[in-house]
């Protein structure tokens, strides 16, 4: 019984951690969120924090880690031929994932310093075209490959980017119906 309430308790002061640094990314730079700053927000104390995080970066990279996990787990699911040749339905499961928690993904992506968790958001989504896909390798080695999909990749990044600025008058859904249009007519890039 003593082992499942440490469990409980664990979850929890994880829990109240992430919840006090989102909360505090409305207000801050990442780089100026301070453990003192998250313990107040959270209500707990310095070695609470400590049991679970070595310091706020730390917390930012669990974080990051979950989001990258979570993608991860999303491309397993479509092969890279697939993926060319019919994006929508990752796209549109993305979408949802992300509307989910919407307001988190909001101030994520719009916080300074975003641009280091993109890019390997980025990296992640490159490597993944490049390896675990059925294309043939004399084309994955190829230099109009790699232009390729790292073309798309940071289009696609930069367009939900723009989205989240609410620099675009439409929802998650039109955008991934766009960028599966733009990758079908396209799909004869990556596979020739």
């Amino acid at each position: 019984m003593g082992k499942k309430a440490e469990y409980k308790s664990s979850i929890r002061s994880r829990r109240l951690i992430r919840e006090a640094f989102v909360d505090l990314m409305k207000e801050k730079d990442l780089n100026k969120i301070t453990v003192t700053d998250i313990v107040t927000r959270a209500d707990i104390n310095r070695g609470t924090f400590y049991a679970h995080y070595q310091d706020t970066r730390a917390v930012i990279e669990q974080i990051e880690n979950e989001i990258l996990e979570k993608m991860l787990e999303f491309l397993g699911e479509f092969k890279y031929k697939n993926f060319f040749q019919n994006p929508l339905p990752l796209l549109l499961k993305t979408s949802r994932w992300v509307e989910e928690d919407l307001e988190f993904y909001r101030i994520l992506i719009n916080s300074h310093g975003a641009e280091q968790f993109l890019e390997k958001f980025k990296k992640i989504f490159v490597n993944y075209l490049e390896n675990d896909s059925d294309t043939p390798d004399h084309i994955k080695r190829s230099s109009e490959f790699f232009i390729r999909i790292n073309f798309f990749a940071g289009g696609i990044i930069n367009l939900y980017q723009v989205w989240f600025r609410e620099e675009m008058d439409c929802s998650l859904n039109e955008i991934s119906l766009e960028i599966s249009k733009l990758i079908t007519s396209n799909s004869t890039l990556f596979c020739e």
